[in-house]
């Protein structure tokens, strides 16, 4: 599977004769100028992820680098990300959904205690594994708090799940990874985004300044408690 940070294979380790997925980056496909950077960015989802140890965490086997390849094992998920439950007719049971979020937020709970912001939680960043478990990937634009340095002014996620301080280009704590998983909760509950707009400005000027609609709207017969979690996720300060 080709993607934005690289081409991801089906392998096996033959020492165990597992499946793994290997993630590779091949050098002579980024811009030389930009090199530096993607570098920095995969290495780093290497480090983040492979220093987390938890059952809603992707676990990652190995990393290397060759002459002019990087690469990192990582376990196979046979399952389909979120988005695919993200649209009306493809939602989830109410109860199913509730489990999922209560995973994602304890593999974000231990991730922040580790000291690792992940930064880009989305439904496609969420893997449902066919006996119901949930794992979370794609650690690119993580942050490494104990040995990195806080960067402010660049913003960095996928703008329909951004918190108000991402959009804003200023520092982030656990608390963005929350604000983005009641963008979650409430796209998955109710088939739609919380926030929206026509061009990218006006979006980050919703999440930012304009309140959405309440999801007592889009969905009268949820547990009361679902409309108290996704409030108290999506607040603003």
């Amino acid at each position: 599977r080709q993607g934005a940070m690289g081409t991801v294979y089906l392998g096996i380790d033959p020492k165990i004769n597992r499946q793994v997925a290997i993630k590779t980056l091949a050098y002579q496909q980024i811009d030389a100028k930009e090199l530096t950077q993607v570098k920095k960015r995969f290495f780093r989802e290497a480090e983040a992820a492979g220093n987390l140890s938890h059952p809603n965490i992707v676990t990652i086997y190995d990393v290397g680098e060759e002459a002019d390849l990087a690469f990192f094992a990582m376990e196979f998920l046979a399952g389909k990300d979120l988005s695919y439950h993200c649209s009306l007719k493809k939602r989830l049971p109410v109860a199913q959904v509730i489990k999922i979020i209560l995973q994602i937020a304890s593999a974000l709970e231990y991730a922040h205690q580790q000291g690792v912001v992940h930064r880009d939680i989305k439904p496609a960043n969420i893997i449902l594994l066919p006996e119901g478990q949930t794992k979370v990937t794609d650690f690119g634009i993580a942050r490494i708090t104990t040995n990195s340095k806080t960067e402010t002014g660049i913003i960095l996620g996928t703008p329909n799940y951004m918190s108000p301080e991402q959009v804003a280009g200023k520092k982030v704590d656990g608390r963005s990874d929350l604000f983005s998983l009641g963008v979650v909760m409430y796209e998955l509950l109710s088939g739609v985004k919380p926030f929206q707009g026509e061009s990218i400005t006006t979006l980050m000027y919703n999440i930012s300044n304009s309140n959405y609609r309440p999801l007592q709207k889009n969905c009268r017969k949820l547990p009361p408690l679902c409309y108290t979690i996704v409030d108290k996720l999506l607040q603003k300060s």
